[in-house]
């Protein structure tokens, strides 16, 4: 049986925001047309359609926070893109967050392109002055073929837009990338459009996630039909290596392996510096016999 949640019940949030007070702003997400995701399908046994909170019921959670005193943590501010939301309305949030909880260290949400792309810099920089510290930003791939044939909305060209907008606002950006959307079939294009990317916005971080296939989706029954073909851990890792070498000089960004879905969990204050470290570390994993003979995980829960 699967249950239709209210916009108030969060679904997800990154792994790095686990100790974070957690405020519904946005259920679901107003896209849900990518190929490889299930979140907002049923894949937990949960459904839930897009819509945005009324704000004053956003505002009595913020308030019942700070009654019961979660003053000093990161506060994530919840649903699958919350930017999608008019722009005032997320201004009186980020502002009474800061105004009725003390010492907020961090305050974040998810973003999708498509909506940054719709806010003008003076919405984002209303946005940052309130105190948006951070948005994770799903790049997944830098290949334009890659993100219409998973039917992302965006392309590589507007991927970079969005995230140069994000930066010169002066809100950190975090974009994932996953390892082994392009399957074996565009694994180059993969790579190589990827580096490219990742080297034209230089994001503040990005963070690798590994291509796990739920069973709702699309792209699982691609993968059923043979018309997908996986990756094996090896070769993720191969990916993952040979888009850090194609960077170019200029990126700074910090890099983590994070997400249960990877097979090493490097990472990186800053991959100009840290470059060949990194790139030695995953050619021992990659020359590993216990890793080449490692079994794809095929997580259908995360």
């Amino acid at each position: 049986m699967v249950f239709k949640a209210p916009p108030s019940q969060i679904v997800i949030r990154p792994p790095v925001e686990a100790y974070s007070v957690l405020i519904a702003v946005t259920g679901g997400c107003n896209w849900n047309r990518c190929r490889f995701c299930g979140t907002y399908k049923g894949i937990y046994g949960t459904t839930q359609d897009y819509d945005i909170r009324p704000l004053e019921d956003v505002l009595k959670d913020i308030d019942l926070y700070a009654e019961k005193n979660y003053h000093g943590y990161p506060v994530f501010l919840a649903g699958g893109n919350p930017t999608s939301a008019p722009t005032e309305y997320l201004v009186k949030i980020i502002e009474y967050v800061r105004l009725r909880m003390k010492n907020v260290p961090r305050v974040s949400c998810y973003a999708k392109a498509l909506d940054i792309l719709r806010k003008t810099d003076e919405e984002l920089l209303q946005l940052a002055e309130a105190g948006l510290d951070i948005v994770y930003m799903g790049l997944e791939s830098g290949s334009s073929k890659i993100l219409r044939i998973m039917q992302k909305g965006n392309n590589a060209e507007s991927m970079i837009k969005a995230g140069k907008k994000i930066l010169k606002s002066g809100i950190n950006l975090s974009l994932y990338v996953m390892l082994g959307l392009g399957g074996k079939k565009f694994s180059e294009d993969h790579v190589k459009e990827t580096a490219r990317v990742l080297t034209e916005i230089n994001p503040t971080i990005f963070r690798f996630r590994t291509l796990n296939l739920m069973p709702n989706t699309p792209l699982w029954e691609d993968w059923k039909n043979g018309d997908f073909e996986l990756l094996s851990p090896v070769e993720c890792l191969i990916e993952e290596r040979e888009i850090i070498k194609g960077l170019g000089e200029t990126v700074t960004s910090q890099v983590f392996n994070d997400h249960i879905s990877n097979y090493c969990s490097l990472e990186s204050s800053n991959i100009k510096i840290d470059r060949a470290a990194f790139i030695n570390t995953l050619n021992s994993y990659i020359n590993d016999p216990k890793i080449k003979n490692l079994p794809r995980k095929n997580l259908t829960r995360m």
